[in-house]
């Protein structure tokens, strides 16, 4: 940063004084975001790179040639089957290449994609699509055979995402002949579905980069799922903070890719990435172990993973890791211990990354800080990107806190969402209007700024908490919700959740109940039937592991329940 724009008079406000403006070469308002949709994006970054690899899937390369085609078949049998601009068409699936050509022919078209968890029951696939009014459903045949009665309840056209589609064909072979998927009523293979576009004409590409893009889900404080509105401008203006931001984008090295698209960091990543000319190795198993052994194997450039990884990578046999520049974590905190853990092992594996850290919440189409490698201080999510402002608000006051000091993270950034879909009040509680009418997100985070522009995170308003499913896949965990949903058996009094560090799920639950009446009662049988109850109510990666009734609940002096009891509770038992 040139020192005379640095030279300005000091006032100890994070949100005026940017400390982290230093670390960038460029200032600001020097930065253009342009106005484009996500596929003229990706187009007019790589159109003079066709030849360039985009992806590799199971060791099969794909180029930006392939790429385009793909793109451009799936828009012409999505106008050929009536799909139009702002039409919302739902998909359930990973990060296949089929699975990517469908996002970006929608986009190409003006249509929205609106990207639906694979763990979704039968009623809650039904209901998303319903609310969302989508026109359409893409899904996974790999869903379909782990969950064959999710499509009991879709009343629209399905079409059936093959795993193997882009295999290579001795592999397809295989897998085919292990892995069935019975014909469903009413659905269409993917292959078919493309068959619908040959008569179509050249299709127009859209040019609105204010639209709505993408929906993704965050599950809000309650737990209840809202729809994140994210506008091509959004996931533009984040690749473009990005790609002037503290990590260095080198066009076709490799970056081992493990992040679904249903999740906000998952389908923006994608979208910076394949933009960049980074050649993603899409890894769709994501069983700890594996993923691990592939990164050994590929030797990427960059590898973005989570808390569920550390301790499998530390854990691992060291062998050569010397390409690899960037080893990302995002998806929950560490303990500095862990994060010593990781850069001792990327020393022994002659690799000059450290662990670098993050910060972002989906309705803000993901990140809002980062950190790489120098520019990183232990316990910090790194800085703001470039063109991204932050303010600290005391809890109580609602006036703005100086460096150092603890409040709420509030975010301003031209990449926050534009709205939850259908929730307008709850759009209003997370999204306030300054006086001179910039949008501000509250967090609900608890933390500080430094005097060099380092956020640090020292606890949440909101109890949530990140732990893994049976899956392998990260979920966030609520323990109002459970709370919540416990509250509705009849035998339910009082219920408090506490949650639990683990070594293997990273964190999981633990419910505490009191039940109405004073008759003796089988604590085992209701024990047994309060949980049968929460198996049935909750996704899986919600289900507390253990639940007591105790006669009463402790609570505060200002009747609260007293949390921080019933953990002390659990530390004798």
């Amino acid at each position: 940063m040139t020192e005379e724009r640095m030279e300005k008079e000091l006032t100890g406000y994070p949100s005026i004084d940017k400390p982290w403006l230093k670390y960038y070469d460029k200032w600001p308002e020097d930065i253009v975001y342009l106005k484009k949709t996500l596929y003229q994006f990706v187009w007019d970054n790589n159109k003079d790179y066709l030849d360039d690899i985009v992806f590799l899937y199971f060791d099969k390369k794909i180029n930006y040639r392939t790429f385009f085609e793909n793109v451009d078949k799936v828009a012409k049998a999505l106008v050929a089957s009536g799909v139009k601009a702002g039409d919302i068409v739902t998909i359930m699936s990973m990060h296949t290449p089929e699975t990517i050509y469908t996002i970006y022919g929608l986009n190409y078209i003006g249509a929205v994609a609106n990207l639906v968890y694979p763990s979704l029951s039968a009623k809650e696939l039904s209901q998303t699509i319903e609310k969302t009014s989508s026109r359409m459903l893409f899904i996974l045949d790999g869903v379909l055979q782990k969950n064959p009665n999710v499509l009991e309840q879709v009343k629209v056209p399905v079409i059936i995402l093959p795993v193997d589609g882009s295999m290579p064909g001795l592999l397809r072979l295989r897998y085919g002949l292990k892995n069935k998927t019975n014909k469903v009523e009413g659905s269409y293979s993917f292959k078919d579905f493309l068959a619908r576009g040959k008569a179509i004409g050249k299709v127009d590409v859209t040019s609105d980069s204010e639209a709505m893009a993408v929906i993704v889900y965050t599950s809000g404080t309650t737990g209840e799922p809202k729809g994140v509105c994210l506008s091509n401008d959004n996931l533009n203006a984040l690749a473009t903070q990005d790609y002037n931001g503290v990590m260095e984008f080198e066009r076709q090295k490799n970056c081992l890719f493990i992040l679904p698209p249903f999740i906000g960091f998952g389908i923006t990543q994608l979208h910076i990435l394949a933009s960049a000319g980074i050649c993603l190795i899409l890894q769709i198993a994501l069983e700890s172990d594996l993923i691990i052994e592939k990164l050994f194997e590929y030797q990427p450039y960059v590898f973005m993973t989570g808390p569920a990884l550390t301790s499998s990578f530390v854990a691992h046999e060291a062998k050569d890791l010397s390409a690899l520049k960037y080893f990302i974590g995002g998806g929950g905190s560490i303990s500095n211990e862990q994060q010593d853990a990781i850069d001792k092992k990327l020393i022994e594996c002659n690799s000059k990354a450290c662990y670098s850290n993050g910060y972002g919440m989906t309705e803000a189409a993901s990140l809002l800080c980062a950190s790489a490698n120098t520019i990183s201080k232990k316990g910090s999510v790194g800085i703001p990107f470039i063109g991204t402002n932050i303010k600290v608000i005391h809890q109580e006051t609602g006036c703005e806190q100086r460096i150092g000091e603890v409040g709420e993270l509030w975010f301003s950034t031209p990449n926050l969402m534009q709205r939850y879909l259908n929730c307008e009040f709850d759009t209003d509680e997370v999204i306030k209007k300054d006086d001179s009418g910039t949008r501000w997100l509250r967090t609900g985070d608890l933390g500080y700024v430094d005097e060099d522009g380092f956020v640090f995170i020292k606890g949440r308003l909101k109890r949530i908490f990140i732990t893994k499913g049976k899956d392998d896949m990260v979920y966030k965990l609520f323990p109002q919700h459970i709370e919540e949903t416990l509250l509705k058996m009849q035998e339910v009094l009082e219920c408090g959740v506490i949650v639990r560090e683990d070594a293997v799920r990273m964190n999981i639950a633990i419910a505490y109940v009191t039940l109405k009446g004073n008759e003796a009662i089988d604590k085992s049988k209701e024990t047994e039937k309060i949980m049968s109850f929460a198996k049935a109510e909750l996704a899986d990666h919600m289900v507390p592991v253990a639940i007591h009734i105790i006669e009463k609940m402790p609570t505060t002096p200002s009747g609260k329940i007293d949390y921080r009891a019933l953990e002390e509770l659990q530390e004798k038992e």
